[in-house]
């Protein structure tokens, strides 16, 4: 398991519906379950040796960075995470659910858009548990992307850095043919692509499969229904915008 659900309805509903969960409004350093903003002076040495992976959803959050990195204390807690701007991609919704109830995030390709992200750098050490959190179920594929425009806030230049992406593709926009559907959440300037909150993006799925559901009750009986929850991404599958990442080039997954 990648990391435990959480037991109460309240708790399960307050995880689908958080995604992708608040982000610091700069740079910051992750350990030990906090996030300290990043020192303009802080010891390069800091990024040596590192991994930079690219957090366009639940990744760029401490909250999330804690549920996967708990285990860790102290130095080996520690991982950088930067503020960065993406240019001609956005972070859209993928066409599939998590495990704990929430439509996750995935990069598509955007001329003109110019997305926030963040940069998680990560250790030798740490990468290996992000891998088990991220492809574990099948659900992303990991890899380069090259020749990018990422204006890092802080840290060494970036001309590529690693990344998570959808194998599902991305959440179809009922309302604009062959688009996918934006998140709010993440800033994003000249966006070209509709974009809505999570509880939003939730009750499009309710609508589409289980139209007589309460939108809470459908969120929880996906949770528990392993099965049910397939056959979901299956359909979201079938009717999903390909990804679209020019210069992704696939390592694992």
């Amino acid at each position: 398991m990648p990391w435990p659900l959480p037991v109460s309805d309240e708790a399960r509903l307050r995880l689908a519906k958080g995604y992708p969960y608040a982000a610091p409004a700069g740079s910051y350093l992750y350990r030990d379950g906090a996030a300290t903003p990043l020192a303009a002076d802080r010891d390069p040495a800091l990024f040596s040796g590192r991994v930079p992976v690219i957090a366009h959803g639940s990744n760029r959050a401490p909250e999330q960075l804690h549920r996967k990195f708990s285990h860790l204390n102290g130095t080996a807690s520690e991982i950088p995470v930067t503020r960065a701007v993406l240019t001609d991609h956005d972070v859209v919704y993928s066409a599939h659910m998590t495990r704990y109830g929430a439509v996750s995030a995935t990069l598509h390709a955007a001329p003109g858009t110019r997305v926030t992200v963040f940069v998680t750098w990560l250790s030798a050490a740490q990468l290996p548990r992000m891998h088990e959190t991220e492809l574990g179920l099948g659900n992303y594929a990991y890899g380069r992307l090259t020749a990018v425009e990422l204006a890092v806030e802080q840290g060494p230049r970036l001309t590529e850095a690693y990344a998570y992406l959808s194998v599902h593709g991305c959440l179809a926009d009922p309302e604009a043919e062959d688009a996918p559907l934006a998140l709010a959440a993440v800033p994003a300037e000249d966006r070209r692509h509709r974009a809505v909150h999570q509880e939003a993006a939730l009750k499009l799925l309710r609508d589409r499969h289980a139209p007589e559901a309460e939108l809470d009750g459908m969120i929880l009986s996906t949770i528990a229904d392993t099965a049910r929850r397939r056959r979901l991404i299956a359909d979201l599958q079938a009717a999903a915008v390909p990804r679209e990442v020019p210069g992704f080039e696939l390592i694992e997954g």
